[in-house]
């Protein structure tokens, strides 16, 4: 690749060619220091323009990545995936859904392990385990909210590893299904009061298909 030099040389023989004249002594010299200056100048401020539309344009994206992972019911996390796992990310939803800032999370590696229910722990952290196995799982349970009460959330994970294949960091997302469970829940205790009423009924109720081999579909 030729030298901003190099450039200057050339246009310098290509400016005295064109006049038809010859350069005195060392006005050749000094005309090709000022055009490899002028041509450095140029390309400096060329380069600088195009850090600052770069610079611009990485800014325009992450204010509207802040802005899309705001507005998302699931909290984006992350955590490095070896040491300490130190918290390196979570968005700025985290406020909306659990009630803490994002800094409780950032500046506390035992964050999570403090506000998960303690009779979901231990079964927590063993499926997690299985993580750096499989590269990524789903599960759920109790987590506590800034505000002292207790709601379900699904934990999803993903691990990320480094080109030489050694886990790197941890990727999640914590959604609220505090109202699936409630509705999960009203549905099983509807369903076993039936059973209840019809275990205790002095009739067996029974029924069986209409059509076809006409087989059993329940028994009391």
């Amino acid at each position: 690749m030729a030298t901003a030099r190099k450039h200057a040389a050339n246009a310098t023989a290509a400016l005295y060619g064109l006049l038809g004249v010859s350069p005195g002594d060392g006005d050749a010299e000094r005309l090709i220091t000022v055009i490899e200056r002028t041509v450095e100048a140029a390309a400096a401020e060329r380069e600088g323009a195009y850090r600052r539309r770069a610079a611009k344009l990485q800014a325009t994206a992450q204010q509207h990545l802040a802005r899309l992972l705001g507005a998302s019911p699931a909290v984006i996390y992350s955590f490095d995936a070896t040491g300490d796992f130190a918290p390196t990310f979570v968005g700025e939803n985290l406020r909306d859904v659990l009630g803490y800032e994002p800094r409780e999370y950032l500046e506390n590696a035992d964050f999570w392990r403090r506000r998960v229910h303690p009779d979901d722990l231990a079964a927590v952290e063993a499926e997690a385990a299985r993580l750096f196995e499989k590269g990524r799982h789903t599960v759920e349970y109790r987590f506590l909210r800034k505000d002292g009460t207790w709601c379900w959330v699904n934990d999803e994970q993903r691990l990320v590893r480094r080109p030489d294949g050694e886990p790197a960091e941890v990727v999640g997302s914590w959604s609220d299904i505090t109202e699936r469970k409630r509705i999960e829940a009203e549905a099983a205790a509807a369903r076993d009061r039936v059973e209840h009423l019809l275990a205790s009924s002095p009739a067996v109720i029974y029924s069986f298909k209409a059509t076809g081999d006409f087989a059993p579909t329940f028994i009391s």
